[in-house]
């Protein structure tokens, strides 16, 4: 469904105004430091860094230019876009296609359990996002220098 649409009817049930909902709800959204440092050593690396997400699109709000993580990643399979979505294996497929690798040479990311199992499938390195030692997991996996975890802000 577009994002123009989920605003709506998710606004319907919230009984709020659908006006830009999505970039409300993630107006306060930030990348994490640690895993952006990542992205940008790993392509450094000569590493091919792909972003893998289920999305509404782009319009009104972009999360991932909002976020300053669009050009951190040289693939983007963006489901709203492709018209299929994670755990399907065909968008897991697609993104591999599109890099130009075999799932042995991959790690994948995710914050959903249920997106795992597709990526373990196809030969895929699966890493579930549960915390702040994820960007250090995943620099080991992909003989990289460790990930120094950043101190919490103060408030």
């Amino acid at each position: 469904m577009p994002q123009a649409d989920w605003n709506q009817r998710t606004a319907a049930l919230m009984g709020v105004s659908g006006e830009n909902l999505m970039g409300r709800a993630h107006g306060g959204v930030r990348a994490v430091p640690e895993m952006v440092n990542l992205a940008e050593r790993a392509r450094a690396a000569g590493i091919v860094v792909a972003l893998l997400s289920n999305s509404y699109g782009f319009d009104p709000y972009n999360p991932y230019v909002a976020t300053g993580i669009w050009g951190l990643f040289d693939v983007r399979v963006i489901s709203g876009l492709e018209g299929i979505a994670k755990p399907d294996p065909v968008i897991y497929r697609r993104t591999l296609e599109r890099m130009g690798l075999a799932g042995s040479d991959c790690v994948f990311v995710d914050d959903h359990r249920q997106n795992l199992a597709p990526a373990e499938a196809l030969g895929i390195t699966p890493v579930l996002a549960d915390g702040p030692s994820v960007a250090a997991r995943v620099a080991r996996l992909l003989d990289l220098e460790p990930v120094e975890s950043s101190p919490a802000p103060c408030v």
